[in-house]
């Protein structure tokens, strides 16, 4: 089964910091997402919709879909792993909480945006997601700063 570990960090700084310790690792850097992927200087809640598709690829639960979209619209960046190896998961999980200065609780930005929707696609070009591949949230892992998921997308198939 493959996993996907996914934390909100302040900037893109801390953002990528993870994601360096991330490759020291040997993941592969296609397994390593960075949304948005550079320094965004747009304003909250300007032009950082664009970033709503990429979301959509990690195949995240909606209720989860929905902290991650609003944060990025606010101007916070989402790190997202996808793992094969159940012995790399905890040591991803460790890296991924260590910056808890830098990271969002996730069950505050939960209660935070309860009552918001989530955004549609922009992009109607491209595919929707396959439903068959929408993750769960890892039920043997649970943590205030980082989510682990569990789904059923082949490590071959497109992220959307």
């Amino acid at each position: 089964m493959r996993h996907n570990v996914t934390a909100i960090y302040r900037t893109h700084a801390v953002a990528d910091l993870v994601r360096q310790e991330l490759q020291e690792m040997h993941l592969a850097s296609g397994d390593i997402h960075v949304i948005p992927d550079r320094a965004d200087a747009s304003a909250a809640g300007t032009d950082r919709d664009r970033y709503v598709d990429e979301l959509y690829d990690l195949h995240l639960p909606d209720d989860d879909q929905r902290s991650y979209e609003q944060c990025i619209l606010r101007g916070d960046y989402v790190v997202s792993v996808d793992v094969d190896d159940d012995d790399d998961l905890a040591r991803i999980q460790g890296i991924m909480r260590r910056p808890e200065e830098e990271a969002y609780n996730l069950d505050a930005v939960d209660t935070e945006f309860a009552n918001t929707g989530v955004a549609a696609r922009r992009d109607p070009a491209r595919p929707a997601p396959d439903p068959d591949w929408v993750a769960r949230r890892h039920p043997d892992y649970t943590d205030s700063y980082v989510r682990s998921y569990s789904h059923n997308r082949p490590p071959s198939a497109p992220r959307s």
